[in-house]
């Protein structure tokens, strides 16, 4: 989906209107924007410029290329901020997320698979996680006190001397 600014002679810059897109009788793209119709003029590497199609209106719009690149990079983001901050394994948030999010064909066609984004967002996991301890004195984060469906998994955590600690992980399945 293209983001569009609209401009002309009496009004530099309004709000971002509402676009959608139709096919003229020859068959190129028209853009319709506030049901105004415009024509493309011209196309960059990174925009289309559009102008009206009545002659005497001279209102144009320029439309951003690279919408499904920022998309994919919105996704992306949330994707890693959820491994980051859940316990949840990678692929279900990453299916989670799909399911969740609206995204156009071509930003769909373009989105990496769960595959290539593992990576980078063990990566980001990782360095979230805490370091093993050397010594007994250490305390043990709420999320690694927990199952995924939030029962607890810590089932006992003592000090029997200063350098004993007994600690005993299990869920309710395993008891």
């Amino acid at each position: 989906m293209d983001t569009a600014v609209a401009s002309s002679e009496d009004e530099t810059q309004s709000k971002s209107p509402t676009i959608s897109f139709i096919n003229s009788q020859k068959g190129k793209q028209l853009l319709i924007a506030n049901e105004y119709i415009f024509k493309l003029n011209k196309t960059t590497t990174t925009t289309k410029y559009w102008k009206c199609v009545v002659n005497s209106c001279s209102a144009k719009i320029h439309t951003d290329l690279n919408e499904e690149t920022i998309e994919v990079r919105e996704f992306r983001e949330e994707v890693k901020q959820r491994a980051i901050n859940e316990t949840t394994p990678i692929p279900r948030i990453y299916d989670k997320e799909c399911a969740k999010a609206k995204l156009s064909d071509a930003t769909t066609a373009i989105l990496p698979s769960e595959r290539e984004m593992n990576s980078g967002i063990n990566k980001a996991r990782r360095a979230m996680t805490p370091t093993i301890p050397t010594t007994q004195l250490f305390d043990i984060p709420e999320p690694f006190t927990k199952t995924l469906h939030d029962d607890d998994f810590l089932i006992v955590d003592k000090m029997i001397t200063r350098r004993q600690r007994i600690l005993l992980f299990a869920s309710r399945e395993q008891l």
